[in-house]
């Protein structure tokens, strides 16, 4: 089994990693095409993968191919490809806001799958969602579940799903480390050094997700378990609760979501 990543890019980068670490695949396993040669140079020295010039020679070698171009590229990079591309392949996109209906047009012959998976794939805690095209099979799900998950935890859901998808866990990261900087940056009005706050404010925000994530309790639970009748919690919670951040925070989701159904629909 060979898998090819046509674009080398920091997300592909990610997958090549996690599935050589993981021994999903090994490293003479994985073909990578980049249009430079200091990013196929990287690849190359990084990971000990095979790298090449011509997207031709990884489609060939390979029975699974990547897509990790960025969107506005896909179909040019597509079109003179397309021939490549047969009944043997299982083509997974990461293409923001590509469809399976625009990569089964650019490729008839190939079982297309549509994968969003987001930043932090790079240290091996991704979350991955992905939808299958009509003539992907059973098999070709499981595959698919199982590479996506050599970096982080997996989602299939329908298609349907994928705007609020990429609202969530793919532009997600950013807004979660938009709060974050906003607690360092009140951390050091309170006088903290700013490395210290960010520190504390870091790990409180992992520490955070991992109990909600390790013991399953509900958010609305843990807050409560945190806060103590008229204690400081209690006190900063007051001020959130009396702000408009739920009614805001609905909003960045709406506009990352609404957003991504006009990618979709260009």
């Amino acid at each position: 089994m060979k898998i090819g990543f046509i674009g080398a890019g920091k997300m592909a980068e990610a997958m090549m990693s996690a599935l050589v670490r993981s021994k999903a695949v090994a490293p003479n396993e994985v073909l990578a095409c980049d249009v430079s040669a200091e990013r196929r140079d990287v690849i190359r020295r990084r990971l000990g993968v095979g790298v090449y010039s011509k997207a031709e020679s990884v489609v060939d070698a390979a029975d699974t191919v990547v897509l990790a171009v960025k969107p506005q590229d896909l179909a040019a990079a597509l079109a003179p490809l397309a021939e490549h591309f047969t009944p043997k392949h299982l083509v997974l996109s990461i293409a923001a806001g590509k469809t399976l209906g625009f990569l089964a047009g650019l490729l008839p012959a190939a079982r297309v799958i549509r994968v969003m998976p987001n930043l932090p794939s790079v240290v091996g805690e991704g979350m991955s969602v992905f939808c299958a095209g009509s003539k992907a099979t059973a098999r070709d799900r499981t595959r698919a579940r199982g590479l996506l998950s050599s970096f982080g935890k997996v989602l299939e859901l329908p298609e349907k799903a994928f705007d609020a998808v990429t609202a969530v866990s793919g532009s997600g990261p950013a807004f979660f480390a938009y709060v974050l900087e906003a607690m360092v940056a009140g951390a050091t009005a309170l006088g903290l050094d700013r490395a210290d706050a960010r520190l504390l404010a870091e790990q409180t925000m992992l520490g955070t997700s991992r109990y909600l994530v390790e013991r399953g309790d509900e958010p609305r639970d843990f807050i409560a378990a945190v806060a103590s009748p008229k204690g400081t919690t209690a006190e900063g919670l007051a001020v959130l609760e009396a702000s408009d951040v739920g009614t805001v925070l609905a909003a960045v989701l709406a506009a990352a979501a609404r957003r991504s159904s006009e990618l979709s629909a260009g």
